[in-house]
């Protein structure tokens, strides 16, 4: 029976660099998370955060000038950063999966659907060729592609985008992973196809009881998929806590310019005031920049925003957030609080 009590996936202190010829760039900036079998974590924020390199440092396929800096990423226990690249790959695609952004460019085209998800479970679970491509064929049924003996014969040019995408979820279901980690799952497809993706990775989930990292932009996705939240900016985690809490109650001011900058609907009217744009971009990271990232677009920002990293501000109930205005508006504990894990 799996223990739902320990992490199936455990990140701590992960740093994440990209080598120039001028300076380093560091694109993940010291995150922790712990994932639960059966949960969905969300991770949220700008393009440029540094979400997409978190993934591809789990998975490890960072390609140069990218390199783990440091840190311990953890699955099942087993250190993968530790593991050789043979041992990885058993584990790649097998127990630990990803749903990549853009499936034009992730699915091979000169091979058939079919091929492409039979290779893996040949390759993982040791199954004939005939058996593969019947297996493929169950799992286009599963992701509720239609005609799926067909489907199963054809190129990745001849799916529609939304077709695509269901095969790179078949592809990564073929081994039912423990952890998913999905990237921009709905990414260019229209709201329709989106909301039949997230249903179908919704139901996945409850059949497999896999666990998923959700990697996206759009906080209405996170608020329908996951159970909690963590916010990035600039690498580094900025809040974190329960979906509820992070977006009824955002603690950092950049949790609460990314709520203002959506659509609000008020008794099912589309509200008619001004979208508030936040300012700015994310700037570029290097082992020499001091403070808050966000201190440059930051409305609340204080002199000390700009030399010293902020600390974490216990909200409760394992919702956190790191900002020196937090830090200084809240209330001293009577007694105090147990520490919370990273």
């Amino acid at each position: 029976m799996t223990d739902t009590t320990q992490p199936v996936l455990r990140v701590r202190d992960l740093r994440t660099c990209f080598d120039g010829d001028d300076t380093t760039v560091v694109a993940v900036n010291g995150l922790s998370f712990d994932l639960r079998p059966g949960e969905t974590l969300g991770l949220v924020g700008e393009s440029g955060c540094g979400k997409s390199v978190t993934s591809l440092s789990i998975m490890r396929l960072l390609r140069a000038p990218g390199r783990i800096a440091g840190g311990q990423i953890e699955f099942e226990g087993t250190d993968l950063l530790a593991l050789p690249e043979k041992s990885m790959r058993e584990l790649r695609g097998n127990r630990i999966s990803m749903i990549f952004q853009e499936p034009m460019t992730s699915l091979n085209p000169v091979f058939t659907v079919g091929k492409q998800i039979a290779e893996s479970i040949m390759l993982h679970q040791g199954k004939s060729k005939r058996q593969a491509y019947a297996q493929a064929e169950s799992l286009l049924e599963l992701v509720q592609i239609s005609d799926p003996a067909r489907r199963v014969r054809e190129y990745p040019f001849q799916l529609s985008g939304g077709m695509r995408q269901r095969a790179m979820i078949a592809m990564a279901l073929a081994c039912e992973p423990r952890v998913l980690i999905a990237d921009e799952p709905t990414t260019a497809l229209d709201v329709t196809i989106q909301a039949q993706i997230l249903h179908l990775l919704r139901d996945i989930q409850r059949r497999l009881g896999t666990a998923i990292v959700l990697i996206t932009h759009d906080l209405g996705v996170v608020a329908q998929m996951c159970q909690r939240v963590i916010v990035m900016y600039a690498g580094r985690k900025v809040e974190e806590g329960s979906v509820d809490d992070v977006l009824d109650r955002p603690q950092h001011p950049y949790t609460r310019a990314l709520i203002r900058s959506l659509p609000a609907f008020v008794d099912g009217q589309d509200h008619t005031a001004r979208l508030q744009e936040l300012p700015g971009i994310v700037p570029v990271i290097t082992p020499q920049s001091q403070g808050c990232a966000f201190a440059e677009r930051c409305p609340e920002a204080q002199a000390r925003c700009t030399t010293d990293e902020p600390s974490a501000v216990d909200a409760g109930d394992r919702h956190r957030s790191w900002c020196w205005a937090r830090v200084c508006s809240a209330p001293v504990p009577a007694k105090a609080a147990a520490p919370l894990p990273a």
